[in-house]
C-alpha cells in the first residue's frame, strides 16, 4: 500500500536493494566472464555454480525489489525535468528491470538444457525447466549473452544519467539514491 503524502527521497530499503543488486550484478558479470574463459575443470564447475547461484539470488532480489517498489512511492522527478527526460528514464528503468528478470531466466534455461546438473549454493539441487538439449542450450546461452550486452549498455546509460544529474544539473538525484537526502 503506497503512502498518501509524496516522498522526497528513496527510503533505506530501496537504496539497499539498489546498491546491493548493483554490486552483485557487477560481481555476477565478472564471475560469468571468468567462468567462460576457463578450461573444463572442477574449478570451472565451481565458478559456474557460483555464477548460477548468484543469478538465481538476483532473480529473487529483483522480485523483492519490484514488490517493494510497487508498495512504496518513488520521489518525483526534478520540477524542471523535460517530458522526454522523464520518458527516457522510465524506458531505461523498465528495461533494466526486464533485463534483470530475463538474464537469470535465460541462464536458468541454458543451465537446464545443459547436461550438467547443479545445486544452488552447492546445497540445493536446482530444478530443470527443460530436458537436456544441446541445440536449445546453445541458443539460450547465445541469448543470455545478447541480454548481457543490452544490460551493459543500459547500465552505462543509467550511470551516465546519474552523473549528468549530479555534476551538470546538480539536482540531487544521485545523492537521493546514495544517501537518501531529499532534493
Amino acid at each position: 500500500m503506497k503512502h498518501s503524502s509524496p516522498v522526497q527521497s528513496w527510503n533505506g530499503v530501496a537504496r539497499a536493494l539498489h546498491w546491493s543488486m548493483a554490486g552483485l550484478i557487477l560481481l555476477q558479470i565478472a564471475v560469468g566472464w571468468a567462468g567462460q574463459a576457463m578450461e573444463r575443470s572442477p574449478a570451472k564447475v565451481d565458478v559456474m555454480t557460483l555464477h548460477k547461484s548468484l543469478g538465481i539470488t538476483l532473480l529473487l532480489l529483483v522480485a523483492l525489489r519490484l514488490l517493494w517498489r510497487w508498495s512504496h512511492d518513488a520521489p518525483p522527478p526534478p520540477g524542471d525535468s523535460r517530458k522526454w527526460e522523464i520518458r527516457a528514464a522510465r524506458v531505461v528503468h523498465v528495461s533494466l528491470y526486464l533485463l534483470m528478470i530475463a538474464l537469470p531466466l535465460s541462464g536458468w534455461l541454458a543451465a537446464s538444457a545443459h547436461v550438467v546438473p547443479w545445486k544452488l549454493w552447492w546445497t540445493l539441487p536446482w530444478p530443470r525447466v527443460v530436458d537436456p538439449d544441446r541445440g536449445l542450450y546453445e541458443r539460450a546461452a547465445e541469448w543470455h549473452e545478447y541480454l548481457l550486452f543490452a544490460l551493459l549498455v543500459l547500465m552505462a546509460a543509467h550511470v551516465a544519467a546519474a552523473f549528468w544529474h549530479h555534476f551538470v544539473r546538480r539536482d540531487g538525484i544521485l545523492a537521493g539514491m546514495w544517501r537518501g537526502t531529499a532534493r
